[in-house]
């Protein structure tokens, strides 16, 4: 660990010194086997960074190891690009499309790895992010795309000898911006360190700082394509995505990239709905039935309530005993949650009956519903951690579950009142819940248009 932590600190600055020492390191060495094997593997790295981070993203709604995630992405894609088409191995000829790919891809990677350094700043970035994440994704895919195209058909200005050295050309203005981007993020992430101090934020930083030592060696590195300071520039990116790799490596395998997660992942106040079934009778079922029998029914039950809730855009916070707990717009990205809700309220009904015929000894179920403001926040730590939502809304639902017909849906006050006209619910008001001091209104959900 002590290790990794030297590499972090010293890395960015034996960068800086290598380049400025360039014209002592420049004896001429071509190995174009060498070179594919190697950007190849580089961007094998960066595929699978850019996987781990969209995953961690995607789990935990976190705008910032989003695009994180995309910049990987691009450097990979481009990374890709570069290696494939390496003369001699895939193609016969130069291509300077090929040339110029990676520069082209730490900018665009640049943008993203800005974006994530300042979106905790910008509200509307973070939820525009999320909502598009697909887009962001494709998006990506589409640029590599359409740059394998250009540049195999040899379209201007792309149909012209090119280095990847940007001495007197357009690509050493962008690797002037690229540089400035990437100082500005390292700068940034300083204070993202500061707040959660860990190895994962501090080789961020290194590998930010990495790349946008890279982008000097393209400006200054000019024609000299093959000689050592070329390599050396190369040598920088490779570094900048294996110290990250190292460090996300070292982290908790469940949760690596947690220590860069938004302050509003780790806790944030949502308008959600909960869902909670419990199924009526289960502990005399089980007294009275054999554990095989009893395993083979919470099986079903749970084969048939997952996807129920899934179709419906819920999540299934977790499974206790014969219970379910599930969350809708938990994100944020489900405005008609009350709505999903109760539908996966009846819908849970509606296919536990038909499991009631084939097995009419089994338990039947009981479901709450209750909306209303939550805090989504993390808890637990290092070996475990889950984001789950508290506060007197949940218990109010789990309340409600309770007290709800078997094999009915009792649904909060909130909720009805958000459900469109046409819903058909029999009213039960001043309910008296366990640990509520004030009666409780629900109704009894028949069905919902």
């Amino acid at each position: 660990m002590a290790v990794a932590w030297i590499l972090a600190a010293l890395l960015p600055l034996v960068g800086l010194v290598s380049l400025l020492a360039r014209s002592k390191l420049d004896p001429g060495w071509t190995n174009t086997r060498v070179h594919f094997v190697l950007f190849l593997s580089v961007a094998t790295v960066d595929f699978v960074l850019s996987y781990a981070a969209a995953d961690a993203a995607r789990r935990r709604g976190d705008a910032r190891v989003l695009l994180i995630s995309l910049a990987f992405l691009a450097t990979g894609a481009f990374l890709g690009l570069h290696g494939l088409g390496t003369p001699g191995i895939l193609f016969k000829t130069e291509h300077a499309g090929f040339k110029v790919a990676v520069p082209i891809g730490m900018l665009v990677a640049s943008a993203f790895a800005l974006a994530s350094a300042f979106v905790d700043t910008q509200p509307r970035l973070e939820a525009w992010s999320l909502r598009h994440k697909e887009v962001l994704r494709v998006g990506v895919y589409a640029a590599v795309a359409a740059w394998f195209v250009i540049t195999i058909a040899d379209v201007p200005p792309l149909d012209r000898p090119a280095s990847e050295g940007a001495t007197g050309s357009l690509l050493a203005i962008l690797a002037a911006g690229g540089t400035a981007v990437y100082g500005m993020a390292a700068i940034r992430y300083y204070g993202v360190y500061m707040q959660a101090p860990g190895l994962l934020p501090a080789s961020v930083i290194a590998c930010f700082l990495l790349l946008a030592e890279s982008m000097v060696g393209v400006a200054v590195t000019g024609e000299r394509s093959w000689h050592a300071s070329w390599w050396l520039w190369h040598g920088l990116i490779v570094l900048a995505f294996v110290v990250v790799g190292f460090a996300a490596r070292r982290e908790w395998h469940e949760e690596r990239f947690r220590t860069l997660y938004l302050a509003g992942t780790r806790e944030r106040q949502q308008d959600i709905s909960v869902l909670f079934s419990d199924l009526a009778g289960f502990t005399s079922f089980s007294e009275r039935s054999a554990p095989a029998e009893t395993s083979a029914m919470l099986k079903a039950y749970y084969e048939l309530a997952a996807p129920v809730i899934a179709r419906w855009g819920g999540e299934i916070e977790h499974f206790t005993g014969d219970g379910i707990m599930a969350t809708f717009n938990a994100r944020g990205n489900c405005p008609d949650h009350p709505l999903r809700a109760a539908r996966t309220a009846l819908d849970l009904q509606g296919q536990m009956s038909g499991l009631g015929v084939a097995h009419p000894t089994w338990p039947q179920l009981r479901v709450g519903v209750n909306s209303g403001d939550a805090i989504i926040r993390e808890l637990g730590g290092r070996g475990h951690v889950a984001y789950s939502a508290v506060g007197d809304s949940v218990n109010v639902g789990a309340r409600l579950e309770a007290h709800a017909p078997v094999g009915g849906v009792l649904v909060g006050a909130e909720t009805y009142r958000r459900l469109p006209d046409g819903t058909v619910a029999e009213a039960m008001p001043g309910l008296r819940v366990k640990g509520k001091d004030a009666a409780v209104d629900a109704f009894v959900l028949r069905a919902v248009p």
